[in-house]
């Protein structure tokens, strides 16, 4: 049981935060209006950053899902079908921060769910967030936890859930030097899912009170791949025909260079190799394509509408929401952000394909999974542009090997799957007691 003492200095440190948040407010005005010279929808909608929009009232009793960017929605969409799918005829809202992640939810679900930006962090513009919207239940992806929003959501007697709990050795010790600030938010949770136990032992670690952990697994497994996905795929493999295809999905600065050098090397040995470039961030697509054409490769955009022709060495994915096809389509896949200290990205979109998979050794945002993989010999390890080289030739060379590293990287799935039914019911009871 905590002293008063120390919940006495958590009260006052939520209370701080408030107060330097609105003093920070300007600066974080001028950070969205900075990122909209690439993007200009950072400056739109700024209404639902402070939560000042009109919402329906048939919106009203919501299950809110909250997922900060694209990844955490791809990962929540298994989950989120299932209460869009149900019987209650509760609504869903989903919440997100980025405009890439938004746009994606509104392609997904269009009107059958609300959509909105989550407020900031104030009291107020949360209080106006629970006031209009008024949720029968807040569920948090991972670890996006807000305390004013948290704890707002419990003064209110609403459920709080965060559900594909993952925290890493180096979060949980962040956590810990800011109890002052987190520790209530993390104590206030009526349930936390984590992916794993050891997961599950660090959330114990910075707050998380012991009746409202399990370990629920990772929703990331249950990936679903729609017909319509399986149909592009197919029409796309029938379009490229036997050509030997890389796709270097979510790239990140300092990742392309080294990608598209290795690539050079490989059509030495394979000139008729397709490399499908998906950069992470859509501000950063002109800038890939300028660096595309300095290297002086045959590049087509995707966003262009122009085919690709037996001469296009490299197709720049400049669009948002297809990566799941351009893995579909790959025979050898790179998974971005782990060249550089980034952290990795999710793998599972193409080891749901069964495809051989391609990482730099940067993987600590994923580190479990990756280290399943690689008791099983399912991933190939690069450190350079010359060791990615080598590892994309071996591997187009040798299909037999490719193939049973996609198959042995594919068999996690049928040993990890079943999470969003096991979260889904674990938040129906959460409703239910409220």
């Amino acid at each position: 049981m905590p002293s008063n003492q120390n919940t006495g200095a958590r009260y006052f440190g939520v209370r701080l935060y408030s107060i330097l948040l609105y003093a920070m407010m300007p600066f974080i005005i001028f950070y969205l209006w900075w990122h909209g010279r690439n993007n200009t929808a950072y400056r739109a909608r700024m209404k639902e950053r402070f939560c000042s929009q009109a919402i329906d009232k048939k919106w009203r009793g919501a299950v809110v899902f909250h997922c900060v960017s694209v990844g955490e929605f791809i990962a929540a969409r298994p989950l989120i079908d299932l209460f869009v799918g149900d019987e209650s005829g509760r609504p869903v809202a989903i919440t997100c921060m980025t405009p890439t992640a938004s746009e994606l939810i509104q392609k997904t679900y269009g009107d059958w769910v609300y959509h909105c930006y989550i407020p900031f962090d104030t009291p107020r513009a949360v209080k106006r967030f629970h006031a209009r919207l008024q949720p029968s239940a807040l569920v948090i992806m991972e670890t996006e936890l807000w305390p004013n929003l948290v704890l707002y959501a419990r003064q209110n007697q609403t459920p709080v859930a965060v559900v594909n709990g993952r925290m890493s050795a180096q979060s949980a010790r962040g956590y810990v030097r800011m109890d002052w600030l987190f520790k209530r938010a993390w104590e206030a949770l009526n349930y936390c899912g984590a992916q794993s136990q050891k997961a599950a032992e660090r959330f114990l670690e910075i707050g998380v009170t012991e009746h409202a952990l399990e370990v629920s697994g990772n929703l990331k497994f249950d990936i679903a791949i729609a017909d319509s996905v399986l149909a592009d795929v197919e029409s796309y493999r029938d379009l490229f025909g036997d050509r030997p295809i890389i796709t270097a999905g979510s790239t990140h600065e300092g990742e392309e260079t080294q990608i598209l050098a290795a690539f050079a090397k490989v059509l030495q040995v394979k000139p008729k190799a397709l490399l499908i470039l998906v950069p992470r961030h859509q501000e950063r697509f002109d800038e890939v394509a300028k660096l595309i054409e300095q290297n002086k490769f045959s590049m087509v955009k995707r966003s262009s509408g122009r085919p690709v022709t037996g001469d296009t060495q490299v197709l720049l994915a400049d669009t948002m929401g297809e990566l799941l096809l351009w893995y579909g389509v790959a025979q050898i896949t790179f998974i971005g952000g782990s060249l550089i200290e980034r952290g990795g990205h999710n793998p599972l979109e193409a080891i749901a394909f069964a495809k051989p998979l391609i990482s730099g050794r940067y993987v600590f945002n994923f580190s479990e999974v990756y280290n399943q993989l690689d008791s099983r010999q399912a991933v190939r390890w690069v450190n350079s542009a010359d060791s990615l080289a080598d590892t994309l030739i071996g591997l187009l060379t040798t299909i037999e090997t490719a193939e049973r590293i996609g198959r042995d990287a594919q068999r996690i799935f049928s040993e990890h799957s079943g999470a969003a039914q096991r979260i889904y019911v674990r938040i129906q009871q959460l409703l239910s007691a409220s």
